[in-house]
């Protein structure tokens, strides 16, 4: 009798460890909770029965709505919004993204974020190269998120004065006054130098032919902060040497986002 006694606390034990369930008494798991106490004492649970079920197998797989999962995460519903991950990079639109270690987070695909365009001024403004240290303000300027972004734009440049063709530069900043970056990146081989740039064609004195250029450009950026606004600044030359004018046809600023 003292045997049958000692053994038997022995055998409720591995009975235990095999396996466990809560509310049931016919575990399909190493773990089983059945959620609503309305799963058969025998047999397989069916399919609405296993809804409120969750369950950890033998192999490390886990089952929410289900009590056969077949991956390490399985959820069933029967019913929409069945996942919610809340870290604080939530928001309408986004997408579970995963970085080179597979953590994942919120965010919005550049499939589907909108082209962003940039803003002229109403009325239009010109800017002339005033012969200062500084970089002359375009008067133009671009909102964008968070993410990369294709920044392309293309001004109409005067040249007012002199006769040799000249190499002029513009800039992106979030500063109207000199070339700052806070909040964004450059993404080029030229880093915090990035630069768009055209040779302006010398001035012949014929009309517009003889003294429009094109100052066209792209760079990719990188936008580090939630939203940022973008000046276009450019470079500055001698008194009067150059006018940008906002209003002329031929002028864009726009930006594509990249994934």
């Amino acid at each position: 009798m003292k045997k049958v006694i000692l053994l038997l606390p022995i055998i409720l034990c591995e009975a235990i460890y095999a396996q466990v369930g809560i509310n049931t008494s016919n575990p399909k798991g190493t773990f089983h909770i059945d959620g609503a106490n309305d799963n058969p004492p025998t047999g397989m649970p069916a399919v609405s029965q296993q809804n409120n079920d969750f369950v950890v197998t033998s192999a490390g797989n886990t089952g929410i709505g289900t009590v056969e999962p077949t991956t390490k995460l399985d959820i069933r519903s029967d019913s929409q919004g069945a996942i919610k991950i809340v870290d604080g990079s939530e928001g309408a639109d986004k997408v579970l993204m995963s970085d080179g270690n597979g953590v994942g987070t919120w965010k919005i695909p550049a499939s589907i974020r909108a082209t962003a365009s940039g803003v002229f001024p109403s009325p239009t403004a010109s800017t002339t190269s005033d012969g200062g240290s500084g970089r002359p303000y375009s008067k133009v300027y671009i909102d964008l998120t968070q993410g990369k972004w294709a920044v392309n734009a293309g001004l109409t440049i005067s040249n007012n004065t002199n006769a040799n063709k000249f190499w002029l530069h513009a800039y992106l900043s979030t500063s109207q006054t000199s070339t700052v970056r806070n909040g964004f990146d450059h993404l080029g081989p030229a880093g915090a130098n990035t630069a768009y740039a055209s040779v302006i064609s010398p001035n012949t004195g014929v009309g517009n032919d003889g003294t429009l250029n094109m100052l066209t450009g792209s760079s990719v950026i990188d936008v580090t902060a939630p939203s940022v606004r973008i000046y276009l600044l450019i470079e500055n030359k001698a008194s009067g040497m150059w006018t940008f004018g906002t209003g002329a046809y031929e002028n864009y600023f726009y930006a594509i986002p990249l994934n």
